[in-house]
């Protein structure tokens, strides 16, 4: 499998894909892997990659934000390029694009919480969807309560999942508590100058107004939201996400 290596040591697990210009994805989390194999940009290479510590990379910290930034920084390479991340992943794509304005041509936000994380009925609602979820794997009953249709929910959440490895929670945690203390997130936001699309489902059960904060605090940032989509739309929605992708990157 091919491997990128940081400047401590450390291999993420990259995959490669496609012609045209560059996009490197970004996958959520944190402590998750990439699920971005049923993802299709025709006329654009692919980058898809495991973050430290997850999937395919080397199990191994440090887990930091400022980690995590430094090896986006190594995937992205030298040259400018276009980064989609979704959910955790566009968290860290956006500090990214703070901390390396020069380096992202264009970035795309998928299903992003905004800054001041979900909403407060969020974990009271996703109980009661696991609660209504009859699949004994608890991982994937997990990821399906975030997809829009019930019918279809836990087989899309299994055909996400594979392949499949173990979360890592200390990552997860590590990640987690460090980016909810960081001050002056709005703030931040002015130093990112690529043109940012923000792309929602209107069935997540973030919605979409948790991203006001992103589009009040980004200097050129606009919005698209997809109809009867949850947290997944390249899967659940391809054609109209991609669509809105295009039209985005021109």
């Amino acid at each position: 499998m091919p491997y990128l290596i940081t400047d401590d040591g450390c291999r993420l697990w990259t995959h490669v894909a496609g012609h045209g210009p560059r996009i490197v994805l970004v996958h959520g989390g944190p402590g998750w892997w990439d699920v971005f194999h049923d993802l299709s940009l025709p006329g654009f290479t692919l980058h898809r990659w495991d973050q430290r510590g997850c999937g395919r990379s080397d199990r191994r910290g440090p887990y930091t934000l400022a980690r995590s930034v430094a090896d986006l920084a190594t995937v992205c390479g030298p040259d400018p390029c276009i980064v989609i991340g979704h959910s955790w992943g566009a968290a860290l794509a956006l500090e990214f694009a703070q901390a390396h304005p020069e380096a992202v041509s264009r970035l795309v936000l998928v299903s992003s919480v905004g800054l001041d994380g979900p909403p407060a009925d969020y974990r009271p609602k996703v109980a009661e969807r696991l609660a209504e979820t009859a699949e004994a794997d608890p991982w994937i009953a997990q990821i399906s309560v975030n997809l829009a249709d019930r019918t279809t929910a836990v087989d899309l959440s299994w055909k996400l999942n594979t392949p499949r490895f173990e979360p890592n929670q200390p990552c997860a945690d590590a990640l987690r508590a460090e980016l909810s203390a960081l001050p002056n997130r709005a703030s931040a936001c002015a130093r990112v100058t690529a043109p940012t699309l923000l792309i929602h489902g209107a069935a997540d059960l973030r919605p979409p107004p948790v991203t006001d904060t992103l589009l009040n605090s980004l200097p050129n940032a606009q919005r698209v939201v997809l109809d009867a989509v949850g947290h997944y739309p390249w899967l659940e929605a391809p054609t109209p996400f991609e669509k809105a992708v295009r039209d985005f990157l021109g």
